[in-house]
């Protein structure tokens, strides 16, 4: 299966690479180096199609090299057993596995392709071929493979959840929401479904159907980046208590360091919750130690500016502006840059 990325995560987030990694494990399989941290969703069709594509001893001895992060190795041994068994489909899919966790999407394509060609009827060549498309930005061809994928095998959760992201990727949000619900229907601890529903109303504007979603999701949630998306939906939402309780949560969530973009969204709950101070400390310690990271300045100043320390706030705006002259919200930065210097003077 795949592991999924959020559509419609906020640009903070993105910019830090705080949302899910969308890399792929054959039959289930997880790999601590690939998942960078992330954890793999077990869908109960997994076991189903692990028993469509029997692996041999010699694609477990591979796919165990895969868990371990050995992908150079695994692909070798992988491309061995498909010139000696070109009908292998499994030691094919998990060759574009291989392939893609060296960043080789070109690779990957071909082998996944290979796989399909052997049998067209293997979902999840299909299902690995759609994600992978969609990260390429090649959303159609995406939705195109992943809508076979779910053709063939209608309970195949993961392909229903990839299906929705692309579609919302291209805009479809009404067919993202049928995806996102099917996948609700077919494995209920799920929570990037429910998550991605959620995030999906609120920029729909549904708030409240949206806060329904995302705090049903919170239960469901263990690895950092679902409750780091499901924090920022709640607190864009306007649920802050609840937002910053759940961002702890996602920063507590693994032995990782938090990245910046996490810290700096739980500044934002926190100052959202009512506790200033405290918003203002977070961002203080976190650049400290990455004053790199621009978007802390931005958000700082903003807080600096909200309780008038007029001069505090220039200084956050110019190293936003220095750190990100070109940045998303440089323009907005340099009005209120203008607009705080007026006070001081």
């Amino acid at each position: 299966m795949k592991t999924q990325s959020y559509a419609g995560l906020s640009l903070l987030l993105a910019l830090a690479g705080c949302g899910p990694t969308r890399g792929s494990l054959a039959a289930g399989e997880t790999s601590e180096s690939h998942a960078s941290g992330s954890e793999e969703v077990e869908f109960p069709d997994e076991t189903e199609a692990r028993n469509e594509a029997p692996a041999t001893p010699e694609v477990l001895e591979a796919e165990t090299m895969l868990a371990e992060g050995r992908p150079l190795e695994a692909e070798r041994r992988l491309e061995a057993i498909v010139r000696a068994t070109p009908n292998d489909v499994r030691a094919r899919l998990d060759l574009g596995l291989s392939r893609e966790m060296q960043d080789d999407a070109a690779g990957a394509e071909e082998a996944y392709r290979g796989a399909i060609e052997v049998d067209a009827t293997f979902a999840e060549a299909w299902n690995n071929l759609g994600a992978m498309l969609r990260d390429m930005d090649r959303t159609e061809d995406g939705i195109t493979a992943l809508r076979e994928a779910v053709r063939l095998r209608p309970g195949f959760a993961s392909a229903q959840l990839n299906l929705g992201l692309a579609l919302e990727d291209s805009g479809d949000d009404e067919g993202a929401m049928a995806a996102y619900r099917t996948v609700m229907r077919l494995s209920r601890r799920d929570p990037t479904s429910r998550t991605s529903l959620g995030l999906l109303l609120l920029r729909q504007g549904q708030r409240e159907q949206a806060l329904i979603e995302l705090r049903h999701a919170v239960p469901l949630a263990e690895a950092r980046e679902d409750l780091a998306a499901i924090g920022n939906g709640l607190r864009r939402a306007g649920d802050a208590a609840m937002a910053v309780r759940v961002l702890r949560q996602a920063i507590e969530a693994s032995d990782e360091p938090a990245p910046s973009a996490l810290r700096a969204e739980l500044a934002l709950a926190e100052f959202a919750a009512g506790h200033r101070d405290v918003a203002e400390q977070l961002l203080r310690t976190l650049l400290t130690e990455d004053a790199s990271y621009a978007a802390a300045h931005y958000l700082l100043g903003n807080m600096l500016a909200a309780r008038q320390a007029w001069a505090d706030a220039a200084r956050a705006y110019e190293a936003y502006l220095r750190a990100e002259p070109r940045g998303d919200d440089a323009e907005e930065a340099r009005g209120r840059l203008t607009y705080v210097r007026a006070q001081v003077h």
